[in-house]
């Protein structure tokens, strides 16, 4: 932020974290942004005033999707957004601990020190980005299985089929033809 003449000068991205979004500002930390929870306004009918319900919808901010859940938030802390980010998120954004810091704090942690809540929250969330990065590796990994069999099964299929003696040598060649043409626009 620069300043002149005792006037902030905001660039963009300050202008909308202080400006057009002052309740954020206001109660979250700056690690705390990753989310927001949506509020629905109700009015009342005494001079039609209106406040904020929540209605357990979130915004995740690395995997820029909505995400909802029928657990009340409590406190301001969703539940559900820990869940979220274990099993369906697929950004990662906003785990802002490298490996040797998370090292740091585990042994921290396990020599008895002791560590700060942002420190612990720090943990729990690279814990579940690892969680869920595991997760997605083993899925690629059985769906490639799943191709290389596939692919195996064919091969085999057309080499059983089209013996090359004689007339079927032909077949043979055309189809392998098609299926290599098939393999490239995958």
């Amino acid at each position: 932020m620069v300043y002149t003449e005792n006037y902030p000068v905001l660039d963009e991205t300050k202008w909308k974290d202080y400006c057009q979004l002052p309740g954020i500002h206001s109660r979250l930390a700056g690690s705390m942004k990753r989310y927001i929870i949506a509020n629905k306004m109700k009015y009342l009918w005494e001079g039609d005033l209106g406040h904020a319900v929540g209605v357990n919808i979130a915004i995740c901010y690395s995997c820029n999707k909505l995400v909802y859940s029928n657990i009340e938030c409590k406190y301001g802390i969703c539940h559900f957004m820990d869940k979220h980010w274990s099993t369906n998120c697929i950004g990662n954004a906003y785990y802002d601990i490298s490996f040797r810091d998370y090292i740091e704090f585990k042994n921290k942690l396990k020599s008895g020190l002791i560590n700060s809540f942002d420190e612990k929250q720090a943990i729990r969330r690279y814990e579940l980005w690892t969680q869920n990065a595991i997760r997605r590796v083993k899925r690629a990994r059985e769906i490639g299985r799943k191709i290389r069999a596939i692919n195996i099964i064919a091969q085999k299929w057309l080499e059983y089929m089209y013996r090359p003696d004689g007339l079927c040598a032909s077949e043979l060649a055309l189809h392998y033809q098609l299926l290599w043409a098939v393999r490239e626009e995958m």
